[in-house]
């Protein structure tokens, strides 16, 4: 089977691990990742190699078109750790060594309430005597990192080859042409009987699936996340709690954690930046956003993010995106993973997680499904019907999960929005009953 992957992040690298590990016979199949662009620890621009904070012409549709994205924090969930554990025990350490366990979740009020706080470990749910696990809060940068390393010393350098994919169509027969762009411009068409779409929000492969069909196009939030991390000790509240700390108020939100290990003293931080006000997204000063952001937060109570936005540089900014709720995730040899299928605002902490998860699902069904045997010619036909009938129950198996997430994502996400007083602490009072009472929000 030859299976193409358009996606170099963290979903196409995990898709690439988990194939590897389940599909029986790997000798038999040729499983190849492309993608747009080389990751830097920043974002990745087509104008410039400086850091944001040196920029002046930052373009938002820029940032949106590349998986390998490697600016910025995020936390793994349990769940997810759970999967990159029974993926491999050795990556799944790696991952934590590089990261910070975070082992509880603090809400706070901009007038400096504290609304509440949550145990992220996953031990309730767990057998006797089996080990629990807990957020990771990571730079993105480390978390690809540390996977890409993983995958280049078990398989080998050519794992991922960098080239754009401009075009994905279906041959006459039951192949997929897969029709890409190298950086000097050279085109190639390779055959695939499985495209698997790890490409982000604005995935190649969604829009081959469903052509000009507004209905499923991405809408963008007028929002941007913003981050970065600042040199500096970890606070006690965080170092001393393990904690990774939430902060709401009437025109913002605002979080921050140790990105790493308490005695690298890199200070994770991450905010929103409401550009749809902006007349021009596609030339932003950076100063605009620092200055943005300053100005947003400057009478919040918490001393941390009064430091921060004083003395930080704004190091990474990725737009957020609403996707709408799509009637399939694949068809006939195409499927989406990840952000390319859900992509679910970052207030649900389970953006890397669920990638993970649908990259597990996925290989599990088509290890089980397609023929155990060496391919041959008279076979092509009935490895499509097995991969299509992966790919369906993938849906059905994954959808109501995602489904569940991306709605508490949205009722957690007002919090982000500017509102007034009285809706200020009508906010806090319905953060409170969610944080406290989780049936509250079911």
């Amino acid at each position: 089977m030859h299976v193409t992957i358009v996606g170099g992040g963290i979903a196409g690298l995990s898709t690439y691990l988990h194939l590897r590990k389940y599909l029986p016979h790997p000798s038999t199949h040729t499983i190849t990742i492309y993608e747009s662009h080389k990751p830097r620890s920043t974002a990745p621009y087509s104008s410039s190699s400086l850091p944001i904070s040196q920029q002046h012409n930052i373009n938002l549709d820029t940032l949106s078109s590349s998986t390998a994205l490697v600016g910025g924090g995020l936390g793994i969930s349990p769940n997810g750790m759970r999967v990159l554990r029974d993926l491999d025990q050795d990556l799944h350490d790696k991952i934590v060594a590089q990261g910070f366990p975070a082992e509880k979740f603090v809400f706070k009020g901009a007038n400096g309430w504290t609304l509440g706080a949550q145990s992220t470990s996953d031990k309730i749910v767990r057998g006797e005597g089996e080990k629990e696990e807990v957020c990771i809060a990571s730079s993105r940068h480390g978390l690809w990192e540390t996977i890409m390393r993983f995958v280049v010393e078990k398989y080998g350098i050519d794992v991922v080859r960098y080239a754009k994919v401009v075009g994905v169509e279906r041959d006459v027969g039951r192949g997929i042409n897969v029709k890409t762009v190298d950086k000097e411009g050279n085109e190639e068409v390779h055959e695939a009987d499985l495209v698997i779409g790890a490409d982000g929000v604005k995935s190649v492969v969604r829009k081959t699936l469903f052509g000009d069909d507004e209905r499923y196009n991405p809408v963008y939030s007028g929002q941007s996340g913003v981050g970065g991390f600042y040199a500096a000790p970890i606070p006690a509240n965080v170092a001393g709690n393990k904690a990774m700390v939430f902060t709401f108020g009437g025109n913002g939100f605002f979080g921050y954690s140790s990105g790493g290990p308490p005695d690298s003293k890199q200070l994770m931080w991450w905010s929103t930046f409401e550009t749809s006000s902006l007349p021009n997204t596609t030339c932003i000063d950076s100063q605009t956003i620092k200055s943005a952001l300053f100005e947003r937060h400057k009478h919040w109570k918490d001393p941390i993010v009064q430091e921060i936005v004083q003395k930080a540089d704004v190091e990474s900014i990725y737009p957020t995106w609403a996707l709408p709720k799509l009637p399939h995730w694949g068809e006939r040899g195409l499927v989406l993973v990840g952000d390319a299928a859900h992509a679910m605002d970052p207030t649900t902490g389970q953006g890397a997680s669920q990638a993970l998860e649908d990259s597990l699902i996925l290989a599990l069904l088509l290890a089980e499904l397609v023929p155990a045997t060496e391919i041959q010619t008279d076979e092509i036909t009935e490895i499509g019907k097995a991969i299509d009938v992966a790919i369906k129950l993938f849906h059905e198996i994954r959808a109501p999960r995602v489904d569940k997430i991306v709605e508490r994502g949205k009722k957690m996400a007002g919090g982000k929005a500017n509102v007034g007083v009285v809706a200020e602490y009508f906010m806090y009072c319905f953060l409170w009953l969610m944080i406290n009472i989780p049936s509250f929000g079911e």
